[in-house]
């Protein structure tokens, strides 16, 4: 949809040169049209707010204040053309606040943010394999997303922009396949695209999310009344996603989508739906807006304008695609979800009622201007006085194009010849200059934070300046962990709604035999890389088995990993339990902070010194400390090889004067099932 079109006073929306529109082709039903203008006037209303000028954002509107946001960690310099006798200006920008911002997002990415999942079984009590499942399932959800650098560009969006907005969402994708036939023939196959598919985790722009309130609460995109995800994509591409999906009667919706065309009703009481032309750069592209009401548990896509969804029943037969397996009133139901997750770099009201945040550039912003500008004005001056200006007596009239490093000008015949000399204001510049670092400093990092060092500063200094650091990172990893949160929680209902869902077996004669879905995940067990396998299954579905028989068919799933040493791990889950369980994310700020100022290598060494003292050896287990602390860590994956041989482990225990150890006769706990 286009928010700036101009209609005249019945509200017949109008070209560029004031002519009524042409109607369009598309004829809806009545209750399709119904919607079509409830969608419209919440449109404008979300449009109209990302352009209000705000008193949160110094009288700028949301996306104004991205820009200057963006331009002032990118140390934009625009094109500006120059009269000839003011070429000679400098018009460099210093990269101060970009590097501050790279330094913060340089400490929060050295200590990367993980949930870590919790759960409880139908009798409330933690069911810690169900919660390790859980974990194992969205680690590799998220793995497959590409995590690790998207947490890179999470932080960073999160640092310039207003909002950093995340969309987590399960996605299906074809391909198509040439394959060569024996006989020469070509073969054309579908198949899902792997890279392309499943937990797909985006960081969008900050136009590209519309929020319908923006005082409904910080952080919390789920206490708005209605979220719009607009976003310009190819027609080609729009086609391959759409087209065949709906239809009205033997129509495909997508036949009435037009390239470089949307649509538009008029105004009160006119329901006719009229083109509007785009530009010519964007005749190769359509506009794909969808709108999420989550209290109406109604999803809906209007691609080039031509909703493209059920218009039978378009209140009722559109429900969410993101939904949340939820217990109310004793009942398990699937609710409807926003696929985003939200967050900022600190907040701007303290009463939390906006929506948006105070990124690390808006607080940068200002005092970037001053050194900036303070900096061309003592780039100038120097030139200025290197190269002075001569004023010469004489005739003749002169304005500021005489102020030219190195120009000669004439002057009225009773004036004397003087240089032009700037000496005591450039000392000035220069304290304005070392003023405004002093006072970026005190808003994001100082330069320990920043591993510059400085001569004359004491160790004491240096631990009370990252205490100091710890602080303030503390209140932006608290951010960054709720945003974490966020997605590692959306993530958790992909795992649930795509994972645990059974197809009917056709290979299987007895009628209603579902199929389910087996995950193989890679992992760590002690240092040691591993393989997780997760089999869900029905095959215990209302059985109550006892301990023996439970205990019998993990011994089973033991012999079919391969045994003591496997490098496999078996887990049998029941889907419809699985799915009903509660779980809870937790993510901890205090790690990312620890991690990036070197705590917690610290804490590691101070660790692994008192369990090796002498007078605690006697009450520890020398190889779990030496496999935890230090084998673990430079194994690379492999912590076999540098493990003691045969016989010299015997050796090793009485250098350190400690009886061997018996094995234990358990089964190892690499191994587990889960009957229900």
């Amino acid at each position: 949809m286009i928010g700036n079109i101009v209609v005249d006073i019945d509200g017949f929306p109008l070209d560029n040169g004031g002519k009524k529109l042409s109607p369009s082709s598309l004829v809806l039903p009545p209750e399709v049209k119904k919607f079509f203008q409830h969608f419209q006037r919440d449109y404008l209303t979300a449009w109209s707010l990302q352009r209000k000028p705000l008193d949160e954002f110094d009288g700028h509107s949301l996306l104004d204040r991205a820009k200057l946001d963006q331009e002032t960690f990118a140390a934009f310099v625009g094109i500006e053309y120059l009269p000839v006798h003011k070429r000679w200006k400098y018009r460099g920008r210093k990269n101060t606040a970009r590097n501050k911002l790279i330094g913060i997002l340089a400490h929060l990415i050295a200590g990367m943010l993980f949930p870590f999942v919790y759960a409880q079984n139908e009798r409330d009590e933690e069911d810690k394999m169900t919660a390790r499942v859980m974990m194992i399932l969205v680690e590799e959800h998220l793995r497959k997303a590409n995590y690790e650098i998207k947490f890179l560009y999470l932080v960073l969006s999160a640092l310039v922009n207003p909002a950093v907005f995340a969309s987590v969402e399960y996605v299906e994708s074809l391909q198509k396949i040439k394959q060569k036939l024996k006989n020469g023939e070509e073969k054309i196959i579908e198949a899902v695209d792997e890279m392309l598919s499943g937990t797909q985790l985006h960081i969008l722009p900050i136009d590209e999310i519309l929020l319908g309130d923006l005082y409904s609460g910080t952080g919390d995109i789920h206490r708005q009344p209605f979220v719009f995800r607009v976003r310009r994509i190819s027609y080609d591409y729009a086609k391959s996603i759409y087209a065949g999906l709906y239809y009205d009667g033997d129509k495909d919706l997508f036949d009435y989508v037009e390239a470089g065309k949307t649509r538009w009703i008029g105004g009160e009481g006119n329901n006719t739906l009229f083109d509007v032309e785009w530009s010519e750069a964007d005749g190769n592209f359509v506009q794909e807006v969808t709108v999420y009401y989550r209290s109406e548990d109604l999803e809906v896509t209007f691609v080039g304008g031509v909703p493209l969804c059920d218009w039978k029943n378009i209140y009722n037969s559109n429900p969410f695609t993101h939904r949340r397996m939820t217990m109310i009133k004793n009942e398990w139901l699937s609710v409807p979800i926003y696929p985003f997750a939200m967050s900022g770099f600190e907040p701007i009201d303290p009463t939390g009622r906006f929506a948006y945040y105070k990124s690390g550039a808006f607080k940068e912003y200002w005092e970037d201007v001053k050194i900036n500008e303070m900096d061309r004005m003592l780039v100038d001056g120097v030139k200025l006085d290197v190269l002075k200006p001569i004023f010469l007596s004489g005739v003749g009239k002169f304005d500021s194009s005489a102020m030219v490093p190195g120009a000669t000008v004439s002057m009225p015949a009773n004036a004397t010849m003087n240089a032009y000399s700037l000496g005591p204001n450039l000392a000035a510049a220069y304290k304005v200059i070392a003023d405004g670092h002093s006072d970026m400093s005190e808003s994001t990092q100082d330069k320990i934070m920043q591993g510059t060092t400085q001569q004359g500063i004491t160790a004491t200094q240096t631990v009370v300046a990252q205490r100091q650091a710890r602080i303030f990172l503390g209140v932006f990893g608290l951010m960054i962990a709720n945003l974490v949160k966020q997605i590692g929680e959306l993530a958790m209902d992909c795992v649930i709604q795509h994972g645990t869902i059974g197809e009917l077996d056709a290979t299987v004669p007895e009628a209603l035999k579902m199929k389910y879905k087996t995950f193989l995940a890679r992992g760590k067990d002690k240092g040691k890389n591993i393989t997780n396998r997760i089999v869900f299954t029905d095959k215990y579905l209302g059985r109550k088995m006892n301990k023996e028989e439970v205990k019998n068919r993990e011994w089973e799933l033991f012999d079919q990993a391969g045994g003591e040493g496997s490098d496999q791990r078996i887990y049998e889950v029941n889907p419809y339990l699985f799915a009903r369980t509660k779980y809870s994310m937790f993510v901890d700020a205090d790690k990312i902070v620890s991690r990036s100022m070197g705590t917690d290598r610290q804490e590691k060494e101070l660790a692994f010194e008192r369990l090796t003292d002498p007078r605690v050896m006697p009450f520890t287990d020398p190889e779990a400390v030496a496999n935890d602390f230090v084998i673990e860590e430079y194994s690379g994956g492999d912590p076999e090889r540098y493990k003691a041989k045969k016989g010299q482990e015997e050796m090793m225990q009485s250098l350190l004067g400690m009886a061997g150890k018996e094995k234990s006769t358990q089964m190892p706990e690499q191994i587990e099932a889960k009957i229900y």
